[in-house]
């Protein structure tokens, strides 16, 4: 009997690691998916629930709210500004949560103030970043992969990597050399945006060691 049990651990154990081998993130049926990493994707439905997996690290979507409001008695359809969050999380369940939208009155007042948490397994809040995407005219032809692939190039709050791509050569060195020093910090950091977090850290450590 110890034999079979010893032989059984080694199996728990490996199971038991892969259990969180990437980032869940579940929502509602009320929320939409606009924009994966870049990508233009939709949720899957598991058990009544919108579920998406995702990979370790920096991870960033584009969603918004979509639901059936009352106003006085006629019902309406609501779709939310677009909100754009990024967290970097690993091996971990997440739920992505926001108040009940249900009259004209409070769809407005997420519209003005949305509040949105993130929270793990065992419902403690994990940190994330946001912004609204707000853009005029019409809203059923957007390009949203496009709108997020531009404010990444901002390197706003709720960016994500994105580092130009440039051919290293004379003319494009010396361009460089000769901008303004909020460009060249400008380039700088979308640069270090766009490394893995082994490629920071090296680079971090030459940093210092050339100070």
């Amino acid at each position: 009997m110890k034999k079979i049990i010893c032989s059984v651990l080694p199996l728990v154990s490996l199971f038991s690691s892969n259990i969180y081998a990437d980032v869940k993130l579940e929502s509602s049926k009320e929320t939409n998916i606009l924009v994966v990493n870049g990508k233009e994707e939709g949720w899957s439905f598991i058990k009544g629930t919108n579920e998406v997996v995702l990979p370790n690290g920096e991870n960033q979507i584009l969603f918004n709210i979509g639901a059936v409001v009352l106003d006085d008695a006629a019902k309406k359809k609501f779709n939310s500004i677009p909100l754009l969050i990024k967290f970097d999380v690993k091996d971990i369940k997440l739920v992505l949560e926001y108040p009940k939208i249900r009259t004209l009155e409070q769809a407005e007042s997420f519209d003005k103030s949305p509040k949105i948490t993130l929270k793990n397994s065992a419902g403690d809040e994990v940190k994330f970043e946001y912004i609204q995407l707000n853009k005029s005219g019409l809203q059923n032809f957007r390009d949203y992969a496009r709108e997020v692939a531009d404010y990444n190039k901002t390197g706003g709050i709720a960016s994500i990597g994105y580092m130009e791509t440039m051919v290293i050569n004379p003319t494009t060195s010396s361009s460089v050399s000769a901008s303004s020093p909020a460009a060249k910090m400008k380039f700088l950091k979308n640069a270090f945006i766009g490394l893995s977090e082994e490629e920071k850290q090296e680079f971090m450590t030459w940093g210092l060691k050339n100070l």
